[in-house]
């Protein structure tokens, strides 16, 4: 009996410091992710402001940018699964190593990357459109291209310090980015305190500015914090080692592209959508809106069991990744049911923020009813999503992703939103339809994988 009750005692103690440590991780994350994503809600709406030309332009871009970005940041993401491993297992040795052949790798592909999107608006010679809006699509390349390079260091150190346990930053630069955000959009926008009247390129001249500061902030930072010093951080020059460079690559690629391919979904079902009418758009793009805030909360929960899944198969401790998912999930779960059950009661009133029109406000929310579903596959994918990430095993995420919203959500969505094959034609409930089948899909697959990898007790430790 003695001995039950010790094995009880010292379970509960596990699982309880398992929920603090994720906690303490969660927090900062949710916060810094936030902030992140209002930033480009903020730039929309002030950018209306400015004119509908404006707010035009800056989509259009957009939907150039965010994929290079998407692609960048989950590059720069595969350093904090290799930082956590490493750092769990005491091999500190490495750390920077690694650090140094990431920052080199990641920075390359940027600048490569900045070129090309700095060219992109060449393609706007060959389709026609409103002179004013492609100016304001042209010029607002040119700024977030030139910040792109800064970008990828940012992203790269802050996902290496994510890996070491050290959140502050992440909620410090998202914090710091928001506030300043608002006012110099104003000026730049707006042409205040003798600035030119830029319009909507005024958005990204703020974003390159922001993104270039935040990128030198980081830099002072992690040499100077001493939070730092136990890891033997000094961001000092070192050699390219080739077999670092592929085994990072073959970690980070796969989570680029995988992003880059969601992002790149979800900007065709606009397109999709677009000859049934800017009624079913703007319904449709309010709830993408509200589902993108949503989506910080499983996000965050996702790097959180990243670093928590790598941190205890450093130590190679299997039992402790399964108490770490346990948690992960009990908390996913709990969140899950009360951002739920604020979207089904209020959202009439959540689209009424966006759109005054009656006829937006009632198929937004219809759609937001829908949401509720979609919500549930969505969060269970994004936290399995983590935990696969903590096993390094990126190439399923890929695969998935690619068969998930391509073979599976953009088909079944297009063929339910026009009624083809003798379906009923459901507009933007197919299209939210073929999302709901497609995270479905990928939270069953990530289930069975993460499944095995258990059972098995695979991982890589490279």
């Amino acid at each position: 009996m003695n001995f039950i009750s010790y094995f009880r005692r010292h379970t509960s103690f596990a699982y309880t410091k398992e929920f603090k440590v994720q906690l303490k991780l969660f927090i900062p994350f949710l916060l810094g992710q936030l902030c992140s994503c209002l930033m480009g809600t903020v730039d929309m709406l002030m950018a209306g402001l400015a004119g509908t030309e404006d707010i035009s332009g800056v989509a259009v871009a957009c939907s150039f940018y965010w994929p290079a970005y998407m692609f960048l940041a989950g590059l720069a993401y595969g350093i904090t699964p290799i930082t956590s491993h490493l750092l769990a297992s005491g091999d500190n040795l490495s750390l920077e190593k690694r650090l140094f052949n990431a920052l080199m790798i990641c920075t390359i592909i940027g600048v490569g990357l900045a070129l090309l999107l700095a060219l992109s608006p060449l393609i706007f010679l060959l389709v026609p459109a409103d002179e004013k809006m492609i100016l304001v699509a042209t010029d607002y390349l040119y700024f977030v291209s030139l910040s792109l390079p800064f970008t990828v260091v940012f992203n790269v150190l802050r996902s290496y310090s994510e890996g070491l346990g050290v959140t502050k930053p992440t909620l410090f630069f998202g914090v710091l980015q928001l506030i300043l955000n608002i006012p110099l959009n104003y000026i730049f926008i707006f042409g205040m305190y003798g600035m030119p009247r830029l319009g909507g390129v005024g958005c990204g001249l703020t974003s390159c500015f922001i993104n270039i500061l935040c990128a030198f902030m980081i830099i002072i930072y992690i040499k100077k914090a001493p939070v730092y010093k136990k890891f033997g951080i000094n961001l000092s020059i070192q050699k390219l080692e080739t077999s670092l460079v592929k085994a990072y690559l073959k970690l980070a690629t796969p989570i680029g592209i995988s992003r880059t391919l969601e992002v790149a979904c979800f900007s065709l079902a606009a397109v999709i959508l677009s000859p049934l009418g800017p009624t079913i758009v703007a319904a449709h793009s309010i709830t993408l809106n509200v589902s993108s805030l949503i989506f910080m909360i499983p996000l965050s929960l996702c790097m959180t069991a990243t670093i928590r899944t790598a941190s205890n198969l450093g130590i190679e401790s299997f039992a402790k990744a399964q108490i770490s998912l346990k948690i992960t999930t009990l908390i996913n779960l709990s969140l899950f049911v009360v951002y739920a059950l604020v979207l089904f009661f209020f959202r009439e009133q959540i689209a009424a923020l966006y759109s005054k029109d009656p006829k937006v406000i009632t198929l937004a929310s219809a759609l937001m009813l829908l949401n509720c579903f979609y919500l549930f596959p969505d969060s269970i994918q994004a936290m399995l999503t983590g935990v696969l990430q903590g096993f390094k095993d990126t190439k399923i995420i890929m695969l998935n992703t690619t068969i998930a919203y391509w073979l599976i959500g953009v088909p079944v969505g297009f063929v339910l939103a026009y009624g083809y094959l003798g379906l009923p034609k459901l507009e933007a409930f197919g299209i939210w339809t073929g999302f709901l089948c497609a995270l479905t899909f990928s939270a069953i697959v990530y289930a069975l994988r993460v499944r095995y990898l258990f059972k098995h007790k695979v991982f890589n430790k490279v």
